[in-house]
């Protein structure tokens, strides 16, 4: 394993780690965290939401008897937790979920706003509930934040030196936040990578397209991890592993990662582009908008669309292209449920135009 410094807190953290919000079942979980830990592997973030609400109890009984070889972070939203009393009780709860006596980090979930940021770090905010927790050693190490808003927000939260680590979406496929990353080093700040295989997109075989990315009977998830991998200013890579193969499977990438070299990312960058296999941001599948009040699954309609941009052009229309892909169900009846309230675009962490893209399939089937 290789491990990379969290900033300047002075915490090593092993370069792929594990995500926790794609587990299938308890018993994967614990296979998985206990055959990555044998692999070195030192870190698991986690969330009140994540998996219905299981994955911080499967986590936290996976490492139990194994707790000083893990750092493990939790987290919660700025919603769920808007001042310092409501994230001590939200502390309080995920412990005794987990079972642990204390978090390592724990980090504030979907930095967005810079009204709810000022609002965390007022008197009696959230972060002064957190950093109470931390001196009565429920927080060990410090405090984190998970971003979906813009460049300002970021460099304003990494500027208060408050946090010890941020976790960024980036991958291949969405190379946006690459200065943010680099802004976060150079001021002391550990990275996190969620979405390193793009919600899986990078993880797949058979798109000749993304043949540059493999090697020997390797998949593209190879390239994709090792792109990563060589980025001097990411920390580590959590990663969505559901089965033992797949934890196997990507450790390969650690393969002589040390003389890759920014030449290698320009080049694999630029290979990327060409492919035009996707532009913008797209669904990555974190499930936050799947409970629509009205029974609609913007989720799985979401990445029905994202793959008919990808592949689908070429398969037939749209239409068809959705009553392939809506087996065992009916795509028209789904799409009556939805009344277009928006609700899923406020949970999206992508800030994806998921009214548009229903109104397309509605015109369509029209």
């Amino acid at each position: 394993m290789i491990y990379n410094p969290l900033g300047k807190s002075g915490i090593q953290i092993s370069a792929l780690s594990f995500g926790s919000m794609r587990w299938t079942s308890q018993e994967a979980c614990h296979a998985v965290i206990q055959r990555g830990m044998d692999l070195g592997m030192n870190y698991i973030d986690t969330s009140t939401g994540y998996v219905g609400g299981r994955s911080e109890k499967w986590c936290g009984s996976a490492v139990q008897g194994r707790r000083d070889e893990i750092f493990f972070s939790s987290k919660s939203n700025w919603a769920q937790a808007p001042n310092a009393s409501v994230v001590r009780r939200s502390i309080e709860g995920s412990l005794k979920k987990t079972g642990l006596d204390y978090f390592d980090f724990y980090q504030i979930w979907g930095l967005q706003r810079m009204e709810a940021f000022r609002k965390a770090q007022a008197k009696g905010g959230t972060i002064e509930g957190v950093r109470k927790a931390q001196a009565e050693g429920l927080i060990k190490h410090g405090l984190g934040f998970t971003f979906h808003g813009d460049a300002s927000l970021f460099k304003a939260a990494v500027d208060t030196g408050e946090f010890l680590c941020a976790t960024v979406s980036y991958n291949l496929l969405k190379r946006k936040h690459e200065e943010l990353l680099a802004y976060a080093a150079a001021h002391g700040v550990g990275t996190i990578i969620m979405n390193p295989l793009a919600g899986g997109m990078l993880a797949q075989a058979g798109d000749r397209s993304l043949d540059f990315l493999c090697e020997g009977d390797r998949d593209p998830w190879y390239g994709a991890l090792r792109f990563l991998l060589a980025n001097k200013n990411i920390t580590t890579a959590i990663i969505g592993f559901r089965s033992l193969e797949e934890v196997d499977r990507d450790v390969q990438a650690l393969e002589g990662v040390g003389a890759l070299d920014e030449a290698y990312r320009r080049d694999l960058a630029a290979k990327m582009a060409a492919t035009r296999l996707v532009e913008g941001d797209f669904c990555t599948g974190c499930g936050y908008c799947r409970d629509c009040p009205n029974g609609f699954n913007p989720t799985k309609f979401m990445q029905v669309m994202r793959d008919y941009a990808i592949y689908g052009a070429e398969a037939g229309t749209l239409t068809d292209w959705l009553r392939a892909n809506y087996i065992g169900g009916s795509p028209q009846e789904e799409l009556e449920l939805c009344i277009e309230c928006s609700w899923c675009e406020e949970q999206c962490p992508q800030h994806l135009e998921i009214m548009e893209e229903i109104k397309k399939a509605k015109d369509a089937f029209a």
